[in-house]
């Protein structure tokens, strides 16, 4: 019984994607491994080494009870209402501060960092301007609808302030490219006579900060609009900061030295 539930931890450890999932499993998978070693060898080895085994498998049991109430406790931090934003629908500026906590948190245990997109909606203030307040609110509660239906389940999407979002994920480089140019394209739209666009910019943990307000302020930094590509056959396209380049046609690329000019790409 108890290699069976060492082998399905086991399984499950190799299906689920989440990597704090694959990190209790692999502690539950550990701990009934040893007590199954442990009685396996009853009476063929020391009764020293025995009891040794069988008190790693209790203590990596109790460990990993313990590493699940915390998660626990701070997933339902996260999960409260108090972290909403009433107009859009999305958690609001206090909730990142707790995700980032979280993923702090998931840094240290996994060793898989996260990466912040700071999205700052273009030409918003005119149709305040033109339309009032409440065109506003509609359009930022459409550009939210936008926002979530664009990233995976596990990201966190945050109204920052204003017009502002931020997203948190901890997808890999080539994800997060993909998530830029599908927010390009949903975002960009004209919204009763004015047109609307979206310029985001990146930061990523530890590489580029190693505090929140060092990854806002670095994201703020790098803010840019979708690189086009004369030629699509190159592999990786030209990126301009906002305003520095006027538009070209051709095929939408994405650029690394944009996302991470750390790279050198």
């Amino acid at each position: 019984m108890i290699l069976l539930f060492a082998v399905i931890y086991a399984g499950i450890m190799l299906t689920v994607k989440d990597v704090l999932v694959r990190y209790l499993v692999s502690l539950y998978s550990v701990s009934f491994l040893l007590l199954f070693i442990s009685f396996q060898l009853e009476e063929r080895i020391n009764d020293v080494y025995v009891y040794i085994l069988r008190i790693g498998g209790i203590l990596f049991l109790a460990y990993t009870f313990f590493e699940n109430l915390k998660l626990i406790k701070l997933i339902r931090r996260l999960e409260s209402k108090a972290y909403i934003d009433p107009l859009t629908g999305v958690h609001n500026r206090k909730y990142l501060e707790e995700v980032f906590k979280f993923e702090i948190e998931k840094f240290k245990r996994v060793g898989k960092p996260f990466c912040m997109l700071f999205l700052d909606l273009n030409n918003f203030k005119q149709v305040n301007d033109l339309y009032g307040h409440s065109e506003g609110d509609n359009l930022l509660r459409k550009i939210a609808k936008a926002i979530k239906e664009n990233v995976r389940q596990t990201d966190f999407v945050i109204r920052y302030g204003g017009d502002e979002f931020i997203i948190v994920t901890d997808a890999g480089p080539d994800t997060i490219l993909k998530l830029i140019e599908r927010l390009h394209n949903s975002l960009k739209f004209t919204y009763r006579d004015i047109d609307i666009s979206v310029a985001i910019g990146s930061a990523c943990y530890p590489i580029d900060g190693k505090n929140l307000e060092e990854l806002i302020k670095v994201a703020d930094e790098r803010m840019c609009e979708l690189p086009l590509v004369i030629d699509p056959r190159l592999r990786v396209g030209l990126h301009r900061q906002r305003g520095a380049l006027p538009p070209q046609a051709g095929s939408l690329r994405l650029s690394y030295s944009c996302l991470y000019p750390h790279t050198g790409v």
